[in-house]
């Protein structure tokens, strides 16, 4: 059920160090025991197949979107995703805006880059959307207590061919399923483990670039397990609690994420009130430890909760 696939990246330094050799499993089916005894509970990643395929998202286009304009604005990243620099457009502009890029680049221009729709609680605000995602597996790969409304702690991202987001891990120290509905998307992982040789600055995002790595600068560097994965239409991504990432749009790319918790990445993550993390991450990582472990049903921690959605964008 489970192939294997190597994976070599490029880090050439002064001294040429041995490439580092990983391997990330692809599944094409899995069940609920499987994924949480050999994934979860494991801290390893695992590329999904199957689960997805079916689903009408896979279909989106340009024109699909343009039809469906409700008249809200949604918030588009227009400089470094670190600084959150944005303005507010409505989402067939915003599209129309993607398409003249593309064509742009076909034709060998090189054009202005017309910014990133990331992290935007899109299915909250379009729920209009949400039967484009069906059947979805939440009961396969969500811990129950997110079953309900599971559409409501989705992020949603939309961008062009070279859109990038720098080495980082997850604010909460959530585990993270990554699903794949248009385009292509090259992801760069490292372990937890290897985090204090990346060069954290403001909590979660990494100095060190893996993907054109600087050993020189960056000397602790040298010591990560560098993991490499190019994911498409109806891939599932899922990235255990604290794995750092780095983000790369391959083509124009539409994809959404759930960040969420299991009882004990939730405690784990409480616990960076000691480790430098801002209190609003102890706020709502409260928030659902509390959910999980005292069985407080969803619908009464989420009004809480759903300022979190603005908060990580």
């Amino acid at each position: 059920m489970m192939n294997q696939v190597d994976l070599v990246t490029d880090v050439p330094s002064q001294k040429t160090p041995k490439p580092v050799k990983s391997s990330v499993p692809f599944v094409d089916r899995i069940t609920r025991k499987e994924f949480y005894e050999e994934f979860v509970n494991k801290g390893k990643p695992v590329v999904i197949r199957g689960m997805a395929k079916n689903w009408k998202a896979l279909e989106w286009d340009s024109e699909y979107f343009k039809s469906m304009e409700t008249g809200k604005k949604v918030s588009i990243k227009t400089g470094n995703i670190e600084k959150g620099e944005k303005r507010n457009i409505f989402l067939s502009n915003f599209v129309e805006l993607l398409e003249a890029y593309e064509e742009d680049l076909k034709k060998g221009l090189n054009p202005k880059k017309v910014g990133y729709l990331h992290d935007l609680p899109f299915f909250y605000m379009f729920p209009e959307y949400v039967k484009d995602i069906s059947p979805f597996p939440y009961e396969h790969l969500l811990p129950e207590w997110y079953w309900s409304k599971w559409q409501n702690y989705i992020q949603f991202f939309m961008g062009t061919t070279g859109s990038l987001t720098p080495l980082h891990f997850d604010t909460l120290l959530t585990n993270n399923l990554f699903f794949q509905v248009v385009g292509k998307k090259k992801f760069i992982l490292i372990d937890v483990k290897g985090k204090d040789n990346c060069y954290i600055e403001g909590w979660r995002w990494a100095k060190f670039n893996p993907d054109k790595p600087d050993y020189e600068k960056f000397p602790n560097a040298k010591n990560v397990n560098i993991m490499e994965v190019v994911i498409g239409p109806g891939d599932i991504l899922y990235m255990p609690s604290g794995m750092l990432h780095q983000v790369h749009g391959l083509s124009r790319s539409i994809s959404f994420n759930i960040d969420w918790h299991t009882k004990e990445s939730a405690k784990r993550g409480v616990r960076t009130l000691w480790q430098g993390a801002p209190m609003k991450n102890v706020y709502y990582n409260s928030l659902i430890y509390l959910g999980l472990s005292l069985k407080i049903p969803s619908k009464y921690i989420f009004p809480f909760y759903k300022s979190y959605l603005n908060y990580v964008s």
